[in-house]
């Protein structure tokens, strides 16, 4: 930025709540430099926001990757600086926020922020009570996937979403079909910052920080596998309603042809309208 310090203003140019209301916070003394970009990013540090952490958002020069009406709310309460991560005087603008931070949020794809010259395995050596937070598409493990960029299609065409999936789909006859919602970005912000929250209660109790990684296919298959999971030759009493009417329509051939209603008498308690 040609200085020797970032610039910091408010994100989206909302009014700030007072410090009264601020201390009654749970996060209130917790510091957080976010630098998630697209949805699960911003939206795990939003949520930290909400609840009384100090967030500092980091775009790029350019401002932030996705340009959209959503950012108002997902930077909410936030802080926000442009820094050239880049360029050596921006990584050490960036290095230094962080050396103040309880939790650094990042949403880039395995290795990106290590390439950078950010590299949270490094930094936790000298900072053993820094929480890291990484949330990329696929895992870091994920040999074949982890370097794809990792849209919410891409995500969720990986995952079977868009495939003939889900027991009420096979009831209702329902095709496989496209889904606009962000379903691995929604599942995979709340698992991360439930995470990030325990491990900020562990810090508690034992000094040291966590190095957590949420990648979003993942979230997304922990938040679905409940309607769409197969297992063979498991116990006929652990089988649901709907499974087991979907089997009597198969054998006794009949259609899959159950309305929205009719299909509430199947679902579980919890699930149904």
């Amino acid at each position: 930025m040609g200085c020797d310090q970032p610039i910091l203003f408010d994100c989206v140019g909302l009014k700030k709540m007072s410090n009264k209301s601020q201390s009654l916070l749970p996060l209130k003394d917790v510091k957080v430099i976010d630098f998630g970009q697209y949805m699960a990013g911003p939206a795990v540090a939003m949520i930290l926001a909400d609840m009384g952490a100090t967030v500092i958002h980091v775009d790029p020069p350019g401002g932030p990757l996705w340009k959209t009406p959503a950012n108002a709310t997902l930077n909410r309460n936030k802080l926000c600086v442009s820094i050239d991560l880049k360029s050596p005087e921006g990584l050490d603008n960036a290095l230094q926020l962080i050396e103040e931070a309880d939790i650094v949020v990042e949403s880039f794809r395995p290795g990106v922020m290590k390439r950078l010259g950010i590299d949270f395995e490094a930094i936790r050596k000298e900072k053993p009570d820094l929480i890291t937070l990484s949330i990329p598409g696929f895992a870091s493990n994920d040999e074949l996937r982890r370097d794809w960029r990792a849209f919410e299609s891409v995500i969720a065409a990986n995952s079977g979403v868009f495939t003939d999936m889900g027991l009420n789909r096979v009831l209702m006859g329902i095709n496989p079909s496209f889904s606009p919602l962000p379903l691995a970005s929604a599942y995979g912000t709340m698992l991360a910052a439930s995470a990030t929250v325990l491990a900020l209660q562990a810090r508690e109790r034992t000094g040291l920080g966590d190095q957590i990684e949420v990648p979003l296919a993942a979230a997304l298959m922990e938040g679905l596998s409940y309607n769409s999971i197969k297992i063979d030759n498991y116990p006929e009493r652990y089988k649901t309603q709907r499974e087991q009417e979907i089997e009597r329509r198969r054998i006794e051939g009949l259609p899959m042809n159950l309305s929205y209603d009719e299909l509430q008498e199947l679902l579980d308690p919890f699930y149904r309208k």
